[in-house]
C-alpha cells in the first residue's frame, strides 16, 4: 500500500469504523493481554498499541491481526474486480 487518507480527511472516521472495529475485536476475544484487568490493545483514532505479557503473546497478537488484514484486502480487491466487470 503506498497511499493512506489524508490526515482529518473524512474518509478516514469511516474506514477506521468499518475495518479496525472487527481487527480490535478480534484482539479483544482472544484473552492474550496483561492481567490487572485483562489489557490487550488501547486504540485511539487511527493509533493501536499492543500490550502483551511477552514476546511470543505480542507475536499471537500480530498473527490475528495479520489475518484479519488478509481477510478484508481479500474483501476489498474482490470488490474493486466486481466494480470493473
Amino acid at each position: 500500500m503506498s497511499n493512506g487518507t489524508r490526515k482529518g480527511g473524512t474518509l478516514s472516521p469511516y474506514l477506521f469504523t468499518r475495518y479496525i472495529r472487527e481487527m480490535i475485536g478480534a484482539i479483544v476475544d482472544s484473552s492474550i493481554g496483561c492481567s490487572i484487568v485483562l489489557i490487550n490493545v488501547l486504540a485511539y483514532a487511527d493509533d493501536l498499541v499492543l500490550i502483551a505479557p511477552s514476546w511470543k503473546e505480542l507475536q499471537l497478537l500480530l498473527d490475528i491481526l495479520n489475518v484479519q488484514a488478509c481477510h478484508y484486502l481479500d474483501w476489498g480487491l474482490t470488490r474493486i474486480k466486481q466494480s470493473q466487470t
